[in-house]
């Protein structure tokens, strides 16, 4: 039987079912409310769908017991899961790429504050105790509604208390990002607003229901949340319709140059329940869908090879198939080289020199061919399994992966994982130092057709060479669980560390030493005690390594540490920053 829609009283009904009948036979002998089922004698033959009465919207959630309070989930509280946390159902935009955006979902139902509180304070010892640092929230708009504050005051109270949560992942309100902002403050760092965009494109927005603000405003919101300390994370969907590839680049260098602190794209999922399975909607748009694995969702259940797939985007009027394949490789790109800042000085200087980040970007994707053969081969086995992943029919996914060599590639890692954080975790495991050199070679060909005198051109070479050297120093063995974490020590003529923190106008002369200084690049004993928790948890293959760098977001807590040998740290990173996590994604 599948439970339609909201599962509670439908769940309740079979319950029901199955108490006031005889025998099993006797539970399918008619619909059964907010279900569906093939009736069991068909099944052979042709099958007959039983459908039960379709259940209407909860109006009073209090009626749902507390899984919580109630003591249900307390052996989950086992020191790897993470806890969810519900104050609200329902949405009241109409997005067509997503479920919640039909009718059923418009409503806005509420939990008591009363309820949340008390399962925020029965969650925090539990999780406390475990080591556990994460909380998910899954309301749809967390932060647009007044009463949300009320829940952000109960989270800081628990973290006062218990040092719980260290960090809080929720989607945030399409509009109202004021009172988001106003409303999670309380978190601090603790919260990070997404400012999902989708598309930058406005005929796109037409066609999928939404709307955006304005990119001064948008800009204006990531400035003040700079400011404070807090990051932001953009998202966009590659294959919405009426999007192009040139349409969609622009967006994402639109995101990138109003200094969102990630930049997540996104498939197109072509999910049930949406605008996107209706064949209509569908041949007006040209789109055309493929399956492939949802990450690492399988499983052998009582002998059984069971799949979770999806249908994806991968082409419609105004997008090819060649296209898709394009703006995959230009999303790793994103993810490799901006997320996380793992090359920053490089970016930063880029800068100086009058390289927009986004330009930077779209120089290194289309001359990837001139890369280092490792970061080539990189791109190449991405685009690769990009194309390889893809399936015509959900019966030919299944026949395919149901064969057990097949299968058992799934279960080595070797396919059906996250392809962007897979190839992530190899960039930066087994290709810093290539990634680092394509970025100063690209930088030097910008240096080369200024039009400089050769004493101008003379001073970047240099700092090139430093920031270089820094960068890499920063990054050594960071993701690598048999490399060396012994402390690196290295003479500088630059204050490298003092320059990236001002984020200022000022050149990378202005910060030369008029003597040369000593650096150590160390890992804290806190980093170290995560790397162990991390490696003996996942594993150290690459398919673990790509777990790792889905789970923990902030990229730049795993990096070294820097000072001046004999002064203190110059990149300190509080306890809370090192300490991020969050859930992998399916992009």
């Amino acid at each position: 039987m599948h439970v339609e829609l909201e599962g509670e009283s439908s769940f309740l009904n079979i319950l029901v079912r199955a108490i006031e009948v005889s025998s099993y036979n006797e539970i399918f002998e008619t619909p059964v409310n907010g279900l569906v089922f093939i009736a069991p004698s068909t099944r052979d033959s042709a099958p007959r769908l039983v459908v039960g009465q379709s259940p209407g919207r909860m109006k009073t959630l209090e009626d749902i017991p507390s899984p919580y309070t109630t003591g249900l989930l307390d052996q989950f509280f086992d020191g790897r899961l993470t806890p969810f946390l519900e104050t609200n159902r329902g949405c009241p935009f109409k997005c067509a790429f997503c479920h919640t955006g039909s009718d059923y979902f418009n409503k806005i139902n509420h939990f008591s504050d009363e309820r949340v509180r008390a399962e925020i304070s029965y969650i925090a010892p539990r999780v406390a105790e475990h080591g556990i640092v994460n909380l998910h929230i899954a309301d749809t708009n967390f932060g647009m509604y007044p009463r949300d504050k009320s829940t952000c005051e109960a989270l800081y109270e628990a973290q006062q208390a218990h040092g719980w949560p260290q960090q809080i992942m929720a989607t945030t309100g399409k509009n109202s990002k004021e009172r988001v902002i106003n409303i999670t403050s309380i978190l601090g760092k603790l919260f990070s607003v997404n400012m999902s965009v989708q598309s930058m494109d406005q005929k796109v927005l037409e066609n999928i229901n939404r709307s955006n603000i304005r990119i001064d405003d948008y800009i204006k919101i990531n400035e003040e949340l700079q400011r404070n300390g807090r990051s932001t994370k953009a998202e966009l969907i590659i294959g919405l319709p009426g999007e192009t590839k040139d349409s969609f680049i622009k967006g994402v260098e639109s995101v990138v140059e109003s200094g969102a602190s990630s930049t997540t794209i996104y498939t197109l999922m072509l999910l049930h329940g949406t605008e996107f399975k209706d064949p209509t909607y569908r041949a007006l748009h040209g789109i055309k869908g493929k399956y492939r694995i949802v990450p690492l969702n399988y499983g052998e259940y009582d002998g059984y090879k069971v799949f979770d797939y999806e249908e994806v985007g991968v082409e419609n009027n105004t997008m090819l198939f060649e296209d898709y394949v394009y703006l995959r490789s230009y999303a790793l790109l994103v993810e490799v080289l901006m997320n996380g800042r793992p090359f920053e000085p490089l970016f930063q200087y880029g800068k100086e020199l009058g390289v927009s980040r986004a330009n930077l970007l779209r120089r290194l994707h289309e001359n990837i061919d001139s890369a280092p053969d490792e970061v080539q081969e990189i791109s190449n086995q991405f685009l690769a399994e990009t194309k390889s992943e893809l399936w015509d029919s959900e019966a030919e996914l299944v026949r395919h992966y149901s064969k057990e060599e097949n299968y058992q590639s799934l279960v080595n890692g070797e396919v059906g994982g996250n392809l962007i954080f897979k190839y992530k975790a190899k960039s930066l495991v087994y290709a810093i130092q290539q990634w680092i050199d394509y970025l100063a070679v690209q930088l030097s060909d910008v240096i080369s057709n200024a039009d400089h005198d050769e004493k101008t051109r003379k001073r970047p070479s240099f700092e090139l060479e430093a920031l270089s050297r820094f960068s890499k120093h920063r990054l050594t063995s960071m993701l690598d669980a048999r490399g060396d974490t012994s402390p690196i020590v290295d003479v500088f003529h630059y204050q490298i560390p003092n320059w990236l923190a001002a984020k200022s106008d000022d050149p990378l002369e202005a910060y030369e030493l008029k003597e040369s200084a000593q650096f150590v690049f160390e890992y804290t004993s806190q980093q170290l005690q995560m790397r162990e928790d991390v490696f003996s948890r996942y594993g150290t293959d690459t398919n673990a390594l790509s777990k790792i760098v889905t789970r923990v977001s902030n990229i730049e807590s795993l990096f070294r540490k820097v000072r001046c040998s004999g002064i203190d740290s110059l990149s300190p990173t509080t306890k809370f920053e090192d300490s991020f996590t969050r859930y992998a994604l399916s992009n």
